[in-house]
């Protein structure tokens, strides 16, 4: 492991296995912080744990933090942004307790906040135009670039790609080359969501969108990066044409927010990287926590496929990403 790696991962949370709470603790601590009460329901998440609160009147999400130190004060900053400058954009609102806090430490050490749940199915495996969610995308991307700050470190951000042992020959070859080609220095950068794919999207009955979810990864990064993620979380190795639906969202971004076409170059790549990223981060952490093990592997089971794919013709690929923009 390089000592880049060990200190991404200790700076992004990931370092530390968080054992469950005991859903009566945390009753407990909703009553006496928010006057709210009623049944949880554990929800699987990465790092944190997540609920569902049926509350008599109403259903909340209630996000407990893990053990490790974890930026709350930017996520619940940024959603109530969004809340102020893009009430068209369905993201969670963020409910204070009865003393005005958005955020509540717990006797345990770890913080504790409750969100509005927003109803909704997710985009994952349903069958839908991607162009209008790219729109969306675009939109989300444009109200995020009001906001100063988002400066944190994160395994995560793509320009930690050099961070990363390769453990096959694809990795090796795809990270290389993105080593000589990617320059994040000289990107467009701004506060972006980092994690957008159709897990964290939800939609209505008639496929419309519900909700935008899962601001954990959010940080100040190149713009391009914060596509090309979108972009990877698209391209099925299954599918006929690898990179239609990719295309149809990006169409959908461009209308909204324009990106510069030497960046736009890169997006074929950066994508291919960010399932390789995300594959060999996902058999580290489940080496190191078991018990999440499942979850991880169930977000990144198919990426080795994927970016194999991707990779057999980048340069076809990236001159179909520069006709979208002409």
């Amino acid at each position: 492991m390089k000592p880049e790696f060990r200190e991404l991962v200790a700076a992004s949370g990931l370092d530390v296995v968080t054992k469950p709470l005991d859903e009566a603790v945390v009753l407990a601590a909703l009553e006496e912080l928010h006057g709210l009460s009623g049944r949880l329901e554990r929800m699987a998440s990465e790092k944190d744990e997540t609920f569902v609160l049926h509350a008599a009147d109403a259903r909340y999400l209630v996000k407990v933090s893990g053990e490790a130190r974890e930026d709350l004060v930017l996520q619940t900053e940024v959603l109530q942004h969004l809340e102020r400058t893009a009430p068209e954009l369905p993201v969670p609102v963020v409910k204070s307790g009865v003393d005005g806090a958005d955020l509540h430490d717990l006797a345990s050490g770890r913080s504790l906040r409750v969100l509005s749940f927003l109803p909704g199915e997710p985009l994952a495996g349903r069958p839908a135009d991607p162009e209008p969610f790219g729109r969306w995308h675009g939109q989300l991307t444009r109200a995020l670039a009001g906001f100063r700050g988002g400066n944190r470190t994160l395994l995560w951000d793509l320009r930690h790609l050099g961070a990363l042992e390769p453990t096959n020959g694809l990795a090796h070859e795809i990270l290389a080359e993105c080593a000589a080609r990617v320059r994040p220095g000289e990107l467009e950068t701004q506060l972006v969501h980092n994690d957008l794919s159709p897990h964290n999207i939800l939609v209505g009955a008639n496929g419309e969108l519900a909700g935008v979810l899962d601001f954990g990864d959010v940080l100040s990064t190149a713009v391009v990066f914060d596509l090309a993620i979108a972009l990877s979380n698209l391209l099925d190795p299954d599918a006929t044409d690898l990179w239609a639906a990719p295309l149809a969202w990006l169409r959908g971004y461009l209308q909204i927010r324009p990106v510069a076409e030497e960046e736009l170059a890169l997006l074929p790549l950066l994508a291919t990287a960010r399932l390789v990223q995300r594959a060999l981060i996902a058999s580290w952490r489940a080496r190191q926590d078991p018990a999440r093990a499942d979850y991880v592997h169930s977000h990144a089971s198919r990426d080795w496929d994927a970016a194999r794919a991707a990779h057999a013709d980048l340069p076809a690929a990236a001159e179909r990403v520069l006709e979208v923009r002409r």
